[in-house]
């Protein structure tokens, strides 16, 4: 999949999936704005970027927001003057470590500010992003846009505490399907991915201080085994499974599809 020449802008891309798919976008060739939240950790992307010999920009923007995220547009457009891909991967981490993250809590003790917070980031995060840059994808006839969804957003698997999300995850995709269709005449494409339970950072982090900190070690070996379980592939996802998916999109071997929601979950629940 070479993407050289092309300019990516990746939101929530300081860590875990976003930073796994800015990596792999730059390693096939690709100039990448690293967008997040937490500007200290876009920029250790973007450096990262930077030493594997291609160009990159950290811009710290909330997404929530048109304003910050037209003028993330802007910044990146003077920079590389155009852009050819949009993956929009920003949203809610839950029961993790950061800015985002977010404890699970069941719907009837659920807030107006709980619903608020997700849907803004999510469902709103998306469109804001995307509505910043159609124009210019019409106007040269041609883009790609990748849409981190979840497979909370197409089912349940038990899971409880996740409304909101699963809610704002379900409106990604569906969102999906109706700008595709409506952009398809401009041979943009958009497409979504709904990945399903990935490693996180903490426990990665977990993994790698094991031996200072053995509870958290312990606790996370004891869920990840009871998850495996579960799935026929008998692993845990990681970034870089739902980062090889994305950039396969955002290339032109994926140019005859668009509107679709690829569920990428080791065979933990099959449609």
């Amino acid at each position: 999949m070479n993407l050289k020449g092309k300019v990516g802008v990746v939101t929530g891309a300081g860590r875990g999936i976003g930073r796994a798919i800015a990596l792999t976008l730059a390693n096939e060739g690709a100039f990448v704005v690293v967008n997040d939240i937490d500007l200290s950790a876009a920029q250790d992307v973007a450096q990262k970027i930077v030493s594997m010999g291609s160009r990159s920009l950290a811009i710290e923007a909330d997404v929530t927001k048109p304003d910050p995220v037209e003028k993330m547009m802007d910044q990146t457009l003077n920079e590389f003057s155009k852009i050819d891909i949009l993956i929009n991967n920003a949203g809610i981490v839950y029961d993790e470590a950061g800015p985002t993250a977010k404890t699970r809590k069941a719907f009837a003790e659920s807030t107006p500010e709980d619903w608020s917070r997700d849907i803004d980031l999510i469902l709103y995060g998306t469109m804001n992003c995307t509505k910043a840059v159609i124009g210019h994808m019409m106007e040269r006839k041609s883009g790609r846009i990748v849409n981190i969804s979840s497979d909370q957003g197409r089912f349940n698997t038990g899971l409880k505490g996740l409304s909101s999300y699963g809610a704002g995850k379900g409106g990604v995709i569906a969102l999906t399907r109706n700008m595709a269709v409506e952009v398809a005449p401009y041979s943009i494409t958009i497409n979504s991915i709904c990945p399903g339970i990935i490693r996180t950072t903490r426990a990665m982090l977990a993994e790698l201080q094991r031996e200072a900190r053995p509870k958290e070690y312990e606790y996370y070996k004891t869920m990840e085994k009871s998850v495996v379980a579960a799935i026929p592939l008998g692993r845990m996802g990681e970034p870089q499974d739902v980062a090889n998916l994305a950039v396969f999109l955002a290339s032109d071997a994926a140019s005859w599809i668009t509107g679709q929601c690829y569920i990428i979950n080791g065979g933990h629940v099959m449609v």
